[in-house]
């Protein structure tokens, strides 16, 4: 007979304070749906990232490997500490670990109610092939990449110094994202859709609607103006761009899966902007992303790393369940919080540096914890897109300028928790051609 499972260790009242305040406050204020900029800055500042990683670190100390229950009322929450937990919840989603957790549930109706991250099993199994035929996922080049690096080039034009008596331009993220949203509309609806910015408004205001979660209750005449703008474009698809690849049928809702699309794009822009300011201050590295071809999406990865735009990975149980040989019950949430794994300076000697060497064939470690995009049978469906399209990005800026970092500054051997996005400020020089 089997010994009776263990349940998990529990956290005290005090520490589970602690992680509700550290943790999941500043997270949650940040806006997990639409940035909210005071925040970032504060975070930066303030270093809240930081502190939420050595929190973790000694909880960890404390309580030993976990999956660490918090002593929340009403609702039972996990909290993962082993690398090796995350490979199991990952690797068993989304049965029984369900992806479709109440928490993101009350984010995402706002704005995409239909769409496939708080869907059920079934519905997620007519779905996925959908998305992962639209978005190439299991193609590392997209077949539109040629079609995506046009778009690229002539969007980011407009950053460049190109005036023999202008060698030098300053760049700014609303410098970068004016771009970079024509590039979002572009790729994702077609060329028609490069000056609609009114659909990426209404988006944006759904977007702050949905920080607020269970709080606010849905706009429903907003979504619906929303929804028949992305319907216009599924309708009239422009030419390769990633609506003309859908092949869905009547009822799966299609403008909620596009909407995610349009959402997702926005934090690979700063991604791709964060990416430059890494290359904008070691200049050994830049020359690499230049003459070395692919390594720019490398430092991609590493900029998703250093600065995961998906802090928390959440999942919640159908059915009672053993993670690391500790028992979980039906129903309770389980928080991945990826800054604690990809910048535990405690078990990876890089937690702090730009390691681009760690990137070979894939884009998820989950057994060291590395998740970029999660990992599992609902990893992102565009882990291979996102970085086709941001280093597209990197490999333009750099084939016509030189990168220097204004601000903020970096300790390149001890990167912060938090790059705030919108703080960043790019010095762009006209680069010679070689000789």
């Amino acid at each position: 007979m089997e010994p009776h499972p263990q349940p998990a260790t529990q956290a005290s009242a005090l520490d589970t304070l602690r992680v509700i305040t550290t943790v999941v406050a500043p997270t949650i204020a940040k806006g997990v749906i639409k940035r909210r900029a005071l925040v970032e800055a504060l975070a930066q500042h303030h270093g809240l990232d930081t502190k939420a990683l050595r929190l973790l670190q000694d909880l960890r100390k404390k309580y030993g490997n976990g999956p660490l229950r918090l002593r929340i009322p009403f609702r039972s929450q996990a909290l993962l500490l082993d690398p090796s937990h995350v490979s199991q919840v990952l690797s068993e989603t989304p049965v029984p670990f369900g992806s479709a957790t109440k928490e993101k549930r009350s984010a995402l109706a706002h704005f995409e109610p239909g769409n496939i991250l708080i869907a059920d099993p079934s519905r997620r199994a007519q779905l996925r092939p959908i998305h992962e035929h639209a978005l190439a996922t299991n193609e590392r080049v997209h077949p539109f990449t040629r079609h995506f690096k046009e778009v690229v080039s002539e969007e980011l034009r407009s950053l460049l110094p190109t005036a023999d008596d202008k060698p030098k331009k300053e760049v700014t993220w609303d410098d970068f994202s004016a771009a970079w949203f024509k590039i979002i509309r572009r790729i994702v609806l077609g060329d028609a859709a490069r000056e609609d910015e009114s659909l990426t408004e209404n988006l944006d205001d759904i977007r702050r609607q949905g920080n607020w979660g269970f709080a606010a209750s849905v706009h429903q005449s907003r979504l619906q103006s929303f929804k028949d703008q992305v319907k216009h474009y599924l309708e009239h698809p422009g030419e390769e761009s990633l609506v003309a690849r859908i092949s869905g049928g009547p009822g799966l809702d299609m403008e909620s899966q596009v909407a995610h699309w349009l959402f997702a794009f926005e934090p690979a822009g700063m991604v791709t902007f964060r990416a430059l300011a890494l290359l904008g201050c070691q200049r050994d590295e830049q020359n690499k992303a230049i003459n070395q071809p692919g390594f720019s999406r490398a430092v991609v990865l590493e900029s998703v790393r250093l600065w995961p735009t998906t802090p928390a990975i959440l999942r919640e149980l159908t059915e009672d369940h053993q993670v690391g040989g500790r028992l979980l019950q039906k129903g309770t949430g389980v928080i991945i919080f990826a800054p604690f794994f990809h910048r535990d300076n405690q078990r990876l000697d890089f937690a702090d540096r730009m390691a681009t060497s760690i990137w070979t064939e894939d884009d998820a470690m989950s057994s060291t914890g590395l998740v970029p995009f999660s990992a599992g049978p609902a990893m992102c469906p565009a882990h291979n897109l996102v970085p086709l399209v941001g280093s597209l990005g990197v490999d333009e800026i750099l084939s016509q300028a030189t990168i220097s970092l204004v601000q903020p500054t970096l300790n390149t051997l001890a990167l912060p928790g938090t790059l705030d996005h919108y703080e960043i400020k790019l010095l762009l020089e006209k680069r010679k051609p070689a000789a």
